[in-house]
């Protein structure tokens, strides 16, 4: 990884001047019902992406709106950004692309928590923000590796959340993946809710009933807001 880490510094970088030009344009999964938009942010692994949310979107067609968004970087063309702070504009930004279309909320991990944070400094606060099961990076799988992910996982080495004025929901996985521990608690103010499946099958076969979760939660915390949706986070585990 450490190789990885220092060729991920010699690809072109942007800063957050230029930030909002590298931002993605969310991609709809599924359309229809009334709820706030889900934004969904993938995971920092090289084979992440919109796709990992097509089954949970599935789950949801007709009920909520689903976007994802991806990480800048990941096509060898892209540049990387050059800081954390060039990466949260751009999310941000990717975010704020999607505000004519109605509330909007977050689903994901440490790229979420950031990007939730822009947002609320800016007076675009999401209605809420859903954690699942998120592990710290993994930095020991080198065949799936790629610069991007080097590259991301060293932004995020020292980065702490801070609080939000959004609730915030943690999914956990029920069962843990083989040889490893469950995932760490979120240290900040939260819900918490526990579906079936491991890190990896709540988002695959067990898809439906986490969407379903998430749905609930997010319907109960939404009767009588006016806030601007819902971005939700994957977590960073590459393994």
């Amino acid at each position: 990884m450490a190789l990885l880490t220092m060729a991920a510094r010699l690809r072109p970088a942007f800063d957050r001047d230029r930030a909002p030009g590298a931002a993605h344009e969310p991609a709809v999964l599924a359309a229809g019902g009334t709820g706030p938009r889900l934004v969904c942010f993938p995971a920092l692994s090289a084979l992440s992406g919109p796709q990992e949310y097509a089954r949970l979107a599935a789950g949801l067609r007709g009920l909520r709106p689903v976007s994802a968004v991806r990480h800048p970087g990941f096509d060898p063309r892209e540049a990387l950004p050059a800081a954390l702070d060039a990466l949260v504009t751009a999310q941000a930004a990717a975010v704020r692309a999607v505000a004519a279309e109605g509330p909007r909320c977050c689903w994901g991990g440490r790229p979420v928590a950031g990007a939730a944070e822009r947002l609320e400094s800016e007076d675009a606060a999401p209605v809420a923000v859903v954690l699942v099961d998120t592990h710290p990076p993994v930095h020991g799988d080198q065949d799936r590796g790629l610069t991007a992910m080097a590259g991301y996982f060293e932004l995020f080495r020292d980065w702490e959340p801070a609080p939000l004025t959004c609730p915030t929901l943690y999914v956990r996985a029920r069962d843990p993946l083989p040889g490893a521990g469950p995932a760490p608690g979120w240290s900040l103010p939260h819900a918490e809710v526990t579906v079936p499946g491991d890190h990896f099958t709540m988002l695959e076969e067990h898809a439906r009933t986490t969407a379903l979760a998430v749905h609930r939660w997010l319907g109960d915390r939404g009767r009588g807001r006016s806030g601007r949706g819902t971005v939700l986070t994957r977590p960073e585990r590459s393994g």
